[in-house]
């Protein structure tokens, strides 16, 4: 077969890609919804104004502009839109609002002709989306754009959004005192339609035109890794199993979004399941080679049962080591270790997931960086895959850690404030002072609260009856001197003399002050010192080191 009947390039105007006769385009199934962002309609209606705005100054420049290209497949009465959706879907919206705005240019049946035309005698657009979004593009775009629609609606629809976005950008065009003012409005719609071009790339095999798509994307043009991998899958598949393909992924897709993931991150953690080291080169590409002799619907359910055991972990917010765990910032590692144990029924799950738990905490708070714990990371998740069995995991974990100055010499810095750690180990120890207790997302109510305040020398509190300068100083921002508060209560607290706090604490302050503290080991400070001392800072230390080492000590 001659490259000619494989496929066939042709540069083409806007006008004759939606004008022609046979220009009728169709969005497969496996395309993503449509998704430009209001960056993305500037970007495009901007890009095209300058270039005429060039053009108008000096007519040897822009004398065209290029839009990028559109690989198409040709079908029976249409063309199936394998890349440029996006493009080809927010030109058909500005062509609706340029109708809708009633402009007076001469151009009018060029922008009518785009958005629909006569076949047969009847009428049939130029551009069909999704299935399950065409009747709200057909009824609140093709047929007419109500620019009063209620701003809850429009948040609600991308279609209307852009719209919207192209009647404020055309609105600054027409305003003489604007910036972005086109003198002869006319003449930027004929630049629009007779000298932007795109190459229309028509393929006539469905597989090649995906080889195309992911060669042309692997390039540079805008797609996610994410795009690639699945279009490098879906190129060795007949119509039948791509649909059944692109089910599957929408479930991934839908996985992805409940366990607040990105599609990008899920894959990432999968190559780690399936290579066992730090990957060298960039992800599709990674993942070609491991999918290269593979079957894509066996691959794709694999990707969704790693997905589902991801979601799995994910959402379980009564375990203790796993809220432990989401507050890692140092780390992925450990989503893919416990994933993979997941995938392959690891017997000893639990006690794998405990040992990694303290083996990243004790790594963290000694200041551990990611680079330091990655290839351990990989050498545990090397041994789980092989079903290693716990004991050598945790030889393995130990000898890691015997490399480095042991954790605990860290907990007893005089700056515990001034860590990244020091909520997370705070909250570690709250929730093994009870028997269950839900996950506690670190946000910005979340407060650690001094109790010898920061304040604490001011003429009008006490605290100079229990502390000078040379002993508030070491323990101030020391661990023993700091605990949970809710924000509220942490702004209430602030600066007072301990009984007062003790009152907050209890919620003993009356009208505008909430509850009694929900942290256990707020309660405790409540129900064992009636008063503040350097003593009792250091009593408290000594109680979080011993609960910490239960904890994380391996």
């Amino acid at each position: 077969m001659s490259t000619e009947e494989i496929f066939k390039p042709e540069t083409k105007s806007i006008k004759q890609i939606f004008g022609d006769t046979d220009a009728f385009y169709q969005m497969p199934i496996y395309q993503r919804p449509y998704s430009w962002d209001k960056e993305r309609v500037e970007q495009l209606w901007y890009d095209i104004l300058d270039a005429y705005k060039n053009n108008c100054d000096d007519n040897s420049i822009d004398t065209n502009y290029f839009l990028g290209s559109a690989v198409v497949v040709k079908k029976a009465t249409n063309f199936e839109v394998v890349d440029g959706q996006q493009r080809l879907t927010t030109l058909t919206i500005l062509f609706c609002t340029l109708r809708d705005l009633n402009l007076e240019i001469p151009q009018k049946n060029i922008v009518a002709n785009s958005i629909k035309d006569l076949v047969e005698n009847k009428e049939r657009l130029k551009l069909t989306t999704h299935l399950n979004n065409q009747a709200l593009f057909e009824e609140t775009i093709i047929n007419k754009i109500n620019f009063n629609t209620s701003k809850k609606e429009v948040a609600e629809n991308r279609f209307l959004q852009t719209a919207y976005y192209f009647k404020e950008l055309i609105s600054k065009a027409l305003d003489k005192n604007s910036e972005d003012y086109i003198e002869n409005i006319e003449n930027f719609i004929s630049y629009l339609f007779n000298k932007t071009t795109m190459i229309k790339i028509v393929c006539y095999d469905e597989s090649f035109a995906i080889k195309l798509f992911t060669v042309l994307n692997d390039r540079g043009l805008d797609l996610t890794p994410a795009d690639i991998i699945k279009a490098y899958l879906l190129q060795n598949l007949d119509e039948d199993r791509r649909l059944n393909f692109t089910e599957v992924w929408k479930r991934i897709e839908n996985t992805a979004t409940l366990s607040e993931e990105s599609l990008q991150g899920i894959f990432n953690l999968y190559l780690y399941y399936l290579k066992n080291e730090q990957p060298k080169r960039a992800l599709q590409d990674e993942l070609k080679t491991q999918f290269v002799k593979g079957n894509p619907q066996k691959i794709i359910l694999d990707i969704e049962k790693f997905a589902k055991n991801l979601l799995e972990i994910q959402n379980d917010n009564n375990d203790k080591e796993i809220s432990m765990l989401k507050c890692l910032r140092q780390s992925v590692y450990w989503k893919s270790i416990l994933t993979t144990a997941k995938q392959i029924e690891y017997k000893e799950y639990d006690k794998l997931k405990s040992l990694i738990t303290k083996y990243y905490y004790q790594s963290w708070i000694a200041n551990g960086t990611s680079n330091r714990i990655k290839q351990t990371s990989f050498n545990v998740l090397k041994k789980v895959k092989n079903k290693a069995s716990i004991l050598e995991i945790k030889i393995l974990l130990q000898d890691n850690l015997g490399k480095y100055e042991n954790y605990e010499h860290f907990l007893s810095t005089d700056d515990a404030y001034g860590t990244n750690w020091l909520k997370p180990i705070l909250l570690a120890v709250e929730y093994f002072q009870q028997d269950k207790r839900d996950f506690i997302p670190i946000v910005r109510d979340l407060h650690a609260e001094h109790i010898l305040p920061k304040g604490w020398n001011k003429a009008e509190l006490n605290w100079r009856d229990y502390f000078t300068e040379d002993t508030a100083k070491p323990v101030l921002n020391s661990l023993g001197n700091l605990t949970l508060l809710s924000g509220h209560k942490n702004i209430q607290a602030s600066n007072r003399n301990y009984l007062d706090k003790v009152e907050i604490y209890k919620g003993n302050r009356g009208k505008g002050f909430d509850g009694k503290t929900s942290f256990e080991i707020t309660k405790k400070i409540l129900d064992e010192y009636s008063v503040w001392t350097t003593d009792n800072i250091v009593n408290r230390y000594e109680w979080l080191l011993k609960e910490i080492k239960r904890i994380l000590e391996i």
